[in-house]
């Protein structure tokens, strides 16, 4: 069209106000138009240009471990099932973990077309590669009753999936460790710390970790074992080596429980008191009865104290030698069988402190097993310990710029004290027996016990959150609605609450906070 009013101008006779007019409507005509063109062109350009930085940003997500074939699928893959855009010339370059993507696009012209230009090809190119941060993740793990079966192979898997592939881009390994927290009714922290005893029975000098009671010196409710007995004294003394659980630490108003506080041997109340599972009465509803015994285990008079410890072999106390206590214990045969004894609650597996030694990780949660009830704070307590620099795991490097601590809590399981109808009123747990009232109640229903719990997790959370780490939760299968929300208010955000309602939606949950721990950047 404009060609033809170009060549009718010479023999247009009108007036000469109307000729003038229209040769200058010519090239304002053609500038509007071509602007059109290139806002097109430009349009264009951007959307290839976002196409390719997600494309980069996605193949250097998966690092250097993965061949040149393999990127061009990934990008390639992105680019179709992301953007509606069609390219051509697509090329991928990679150096170690930077990667860069080229692509063209067509954008067709409807006004240079007078210029000889029907298209014009865009060509953009985008380079990513891994912001890497120093990372230290806590890895805290349900590995109840309940999580036995499809639903803990599924957890295993999804871990190491996370360890394999941030290791494969993470090269430097003093920049990426790992810790690994099961959790039951108890954390383990590892019997390796407990003290060493000499062949008659008495501990050792400057054995076992100062972070433990090791001379029962912590004062806080307890049933049947008195302050000033060392628990660790008493699984010598029944021929029995401690495990490695340990209790809550009790509040004392300063949220000792759930905080990281450090312990300290001058101040025994901010001390670890290992779990010791006392002789629980025979009859309905025991189940860790192992020394023949008619002592009542809530009879607080003297004659009743004193029956609860002549049955571990510990006599009137008039009778031992003040400078050496146990001296005088007599000897006791107590049953095992059944796995019942002062270790029987102690189900957790030891904690794994914070390494780069991700064989021993994955080798570790390869051997997870499921068994005991439900105690989320716990949990988080320790994951957030492990993540500390101070003892009791001093493996944890203090928060600075470019350090990153993250954990990771999965469970498929709502908080259980386990009420019951004993004169306990539970069964025991981190927090000794119900009756003994270190939640906060002496008496209570399941629910009572459960809201609590959620108090002191959510409590832990935010002890967590405070000190500078980032906290992810997963909900795996589990439908009760108050965990959902603890577990929500635990989250950092609610992008870091993952709701799983089938364990195999796990890979995808964790391959989404991959994604979201190591950071991408668009380096051009």
């Amino acid at each position: 069209m404009i060609r033809n009013l170009l060549a009718q101008l010479p023999a247009d006779e009108r007036g000469n106000f109307a000729i003038v007019a229209a040769v200058a409507m010519v090239p304002l005509v053609l500038a509007a138009g071509v602007a059109i063109d290139f806002s097109s062109i430009s349009n264009r350009h951007t959307e290839l240009q976002n196409a390719l930085d997600s494309a980069a940003l996605a193949v250097a997500r998966e690092g250097d471990t993965i061949s040149d074939d393999e990127a061009i699928d990934i990008a390639r893959s992105f680019l179709a099932a992301n953007f509606r855009i069609e390219h051509g010339g697509l090329k991928v370059f990679r150096t170690g973990t930077r990667v860069t993507v080229e692509a063209t696009a067509r954008q067709d012209l409807h006004f240079a077309g007078v210029l000889g230009y029907e298209d014009w090809q865009v060509t953009a190119s985008s380079s990513a590669d891994i912001a890497f941060n120093r990372y230290e993740i806590a890895l805290v793990l349900d590995t109840t009753g309940s999580m036995a079966g499809g639903k803990l192979s599924a957890m295993k898997d999804a871990v190491l999936g996370l360890v394999d592939t941030m290791a494969s881009q993470i090269k430097d390994t003093e920049k990426l460790k790992f810790a690994v927290v099961p959790f039951a009714n108890f954390v383990n922290v590892g019997s390796q710390h407990g003290p060493a005893f000499r062949k008659n029975g008495k501990m050792k000098n400057k054995t076992g970790a100062d972070w433990l009671d090791l001379k029962g010196k912590a004062d806080f409710p307890q049933t049947e074992l008195p302050t000033g007995l060392s628990r660790f004294e008493l699984f010598q003394h029944l021929g029995q080596t401690w495990k490695g659980c340990v209790e809550t630490r009790a509040s004392d108003g300063e949220d000792l429980d759930v905080s990281d506080v450090p312990p300290n041997p001058r101040k025994p109340e901010t001390l670890f008191v290992p779990a010791f599972s006392i002789d629980e009465p025979d009859g309905w509803g025991y189940s860790n009865s192992y020394i023949a015994s008619s002592a009542d285990p809530l009879d607080k008079t003297p004659a009743g104290q004193l029956k609860k410890l002549q049955k571990y072999g510990i006599p009137d106390a008039s009778q031992l030698d003040p400078k050496d206590p146990s001296a005088n214990w007599l000897p006791v045969a107590p049953s095992t069988f059944g796995g019942k004894g002062p270790n029987k609650d102690c189900l957790a597996q030891p904690i794994q402190p914070l390494t780069n030694d991700y064989d021993a990780i994955k080798k570790m949660v390869k051997g997870l097993q499921a068994n005991g009830t439900t105690n989320i704070m716990e949990g988080v307590a320790w994951g957030m310990r492990a993540l500390s620099p101070e003892p009791p795991f001093t493996e944890g490097t203090a928060k600075a710029p470019g350090i990153e601590k993250i954990m990771i809590v999965l469970t498929d399981g709502s908080n259980v004290f386990g009420n019951n109808g004993t004169v306990f009123g539970s069964s025991y747990s981190s927090n000794g027996y119900l009756v003994d009232g270190r939640l906060g109640i002496t008496a209570g229903s399941s629910s009572d016990t459960n809201r609590l719990m959620n108090a002191r997790t959510l409590a832990a959370c935010e002890n967590a959150k405070a000190a500078g780490t980032v906290v992810y939760t997963i909900r795996l299968e589990e439908p009760d609605v108050k965990t959902g929300m603890m577990l929500k208010e635990c989250a950092t955000s609610l992008n870091h609450f993952f709701d799983a309602p089938s364990r195999r939606q796990l890979d995808d949950v964790f391959r989404s906070i991959r994604d979201d721990v190591v950071r991408l950047r668009i380096s051009s």
